[in-house]
């Protein structure tokens, strides 16, 4: 692989992270230079895993793509990468820091998951399945930065937990089933009747035990001195993003139905250099 092409699958990891994962794209921004790229390529092949229930109509196609990236792993760990835009920068990275494999690997077996029609048991396994995709790329992504993996696991498992809640309307829309079924039956409705008669559910009432596990996760990440470790700052900003993100859906009653919620504020990476200074200083 040559210089020029190793560029070009850089830029366009970046440019993935950039348009899909914009959040995530401008924390790690505030990595140190020789670490973003890695960054951009550990969530680049997450995008790309992530992606892939959003765009089969067939459970079948979905699960022969992820075995193609248990396969792509694979094949980095024998020193044949797939000569894939993503999987190539990833090789990478996998050489300096190779068991972020492995967390990607529990990413993608968390997935097959998202081809199933089937929500969640309940609160627990829920949990469980955010832990297993979100905390699992924020371990990979602090094992680039050099900070702590288990601080990393629970800021990831919060984000992900209030990343569901804030994509629950387009997720009910769309089919999904994103409520677990402890907590549909507790409430006395049904996913249909939640995308049916919107107005006739308490929507929020749903979301708010979602909600207070992943407050639980980020206040275990926050007590952690790991957050607070110079190689963590990224990570820190991520928090604190979602820290004001829970602040926000608490205004709502924890109803994700605002279109403000959705938004990613012009004014975040301005917000993010004011933290990242402050974190300097304390």
């Amino acid at each position: 692989m040559t210089d020029a092409t190793l560029a070009s699958h850089l830029a366009a990891c970046a440019e993935i992270v950039r348009r899909h994962d914009r959040e995530r794209y401008l924390v790690s921004l505030f990595a140190a230079p020789e670490q973003r790229d890695g960054l951009f390529a550990v969530l680049a092949a997450n995008h790309e895993i992530a992606k892939i229930a959003e765009v089969v109509s067939d459970p079948t196609i979905g699960l022969i793509r992820l075995q193609w990236w248990r396969e792509a792993f694979d094949g980095i760990e024998a020193g044949t990468p797939r000569a894939h835009e993503v999987v190539l920068p990833l090789s990478q990275v996998a050489e300096r820091h190779p068991e972020l494999l492995s967390d990607l690997r529990r990413v993608v077996d968390a997935r097959e998951g998202d081809l199933s029609e089937e929500p969640a048991a309940d609160l627990d396994a829920l949990e469980d399945y955010a832990a297993a995709t979100g905390g699992e790329v924020t371990a990979a992504m602090a094992r680039v930065l050099g900070a702590d993996t288990e601080m990393a696991r629970n800021v990831g498992t919060a984000w992900a937990l209030i990343g569901l809640v804030r994509a629950m309307p387009v997720l009910l829309a769309a089919g999904r089933a994103p409520l677990p079924a402890s907590v549909l039956e507790a409430a006395g409705t049904t996913l249909s009747r939640i995308k049916d008669l919107p107005a006739s559910v308490d929507l929020g009432a749903l979301c708010r035990p979602i909600l207070a596990r992943g407050q639980a996760r980020l206040s275990d990440a926050e007590t952690s001195p790991a957050l607070r470790s110079r190689p963590a700052r990224p990570l820190r900003l991520l928090a604190a993003r979602a820290q004001d993100l829970l602040g926000a859906l608490a205004r709502t009653g924890g109803d994700p139905r605002d279109p403000a919620l959705a938004d990613i504020p012009a004014s975040l990476a301005w917000r993010h250099a004011l933290r990242a200074a402050r974190f300097r200083l304390f």
